[in-house]
């Protein structure tokens, strides 16, 4: 059996300065945090594929790395949404 990857996209409004993790709130993506979004598990990392975000926090620093901020990766809880349009890939377990 081949394995094959499927991609849903969901779509919506959002007000600037809102965390990828409050959006993604209003939608039917599951984002995992166990924290409460103060940037300390790590488990809501996602992958920016394109759009403006907030510059990385000191959390988002220490947790992910450079190299990894660079590849596009953030923390949805501290990643702020700050113009235009943003694609956002949720990585899976």
């Amino acid at each position: 059996n081949m394995t094959v990857n499927v991609k849903f996209v969901s779509e919506i409004k959002v007000k600037e300065g809102k965390t990828l993790l409050k959006a993604s709130k209003d939608t039917r993506v599951k984002l995992k945090d166990s924290c409460g979004g103060d940037g300390n598990c790590g488990k809501c990392e996602v992958r920016v594929l394109s759009g403006k975000l907030s510059e990385p926090s000191k959390e988002e620093m220490k947790l992910l790395g450079l190299k990894n901020i660079e590849k596009g990766y953030r923390l949805a809880c501290q990643a702020e949404v700050i113009e235009g349009e943003v694609l956002v890939e949720v990585i899976g377990d």
